[in-house]
């Protein structure tokens, strides 16, 4: 009765810790898929945002040429960057659909831009027209340089907020394989403590009844 009573201790330990052991590294794999979906979402979401700093460096670029030389070709990569801008905002606002915290940092930008395109598309157009002194006026008082600034602040806190928002995007592959495996050995090693626990309580349960039948 005995052995039959330990048999059925170990059998129901065994069963737990496969369960708990299933139930682990399904949590696991959940989480390193989880990681590896954030970091394909920061990623493609920080080439949107490298993609917008470059338009609008040509924007600043082509509009400051355009009043040094009155050329129009300077006016070649402004026109792209109007066009691609606005798509790339829209791109950017569905990555970021699902993640509140960068919503708000994305209108923010939004807002900026369109007031960077439309100023240097009004400015530009008052040069074609012989109207030099309103833009002398802007460019002589700073408001393009600010502006400027302030849009690159904009960006700098958007990827601030990119940043917290992925904090284990950062790691390497390496890193992350690193980090998944010490998580299994750690819960692996807690399964075989709760097996061990329950085997125990099972056996003491089992000996209960024989001592009493003595």
């Amino acid at each position: 009765m005995e052995r039959k009573s330990k048999t059925w201790a170990y059998l129901g330990a065994g069963i737990i810790l496969i369960v708990i052991f299933s139930i682990e590294q399904m949590m696991l794999l959940r989480q390193w898929q989880d990681s590896l979906v954030a970091q394909q979402q920061r990623s493609a979401i920080r080439e949107e945002v490298l993609l917008l700093r470059r338009w609008t460096s040509d924007i600043d670029n082509g509009f400051r040429g355009y009043v040094l030389m009155r050329q129009p070709y300077f006016l070649a990569p402004m026109v792209l960057a109007e066009e691609e801008i606005p798509m790339a905002l829209e791109r950017l606002t569905r990555l970021t659909g699902e993640t509140p915290a960068l919503q708000g940092g994305v209108l923010v930008l939004k807002r900026r831009l369109d007031e960077l395109i439309t100023t240097k598309r009004r400015l530009a157009t008052k040069v074609a027209n012989g109207e030099s002194d309103e833009v002398l006026a802007y460019i002589r008082a700073g408001e393009g340089l600010a502006l400027s600034k302030t849009i690159s602040a904009v960006f700098d806190d958007f990827e601030s907020k990119i940043a917290r928002q992925f904090p284990e995007a950062d790691l390497t592959p390496l890193e992350r394989q690193k980090k998944t495996l010490w998580q299994l050995v750690a819960a692996q090693a807690g399964a075989v403590f709760v097996g061990v626990l329950v085997m125990e309580l099972l056996l003491a349960a089992f000996a209960a009844p024989q001592r009493s039948e003595t």
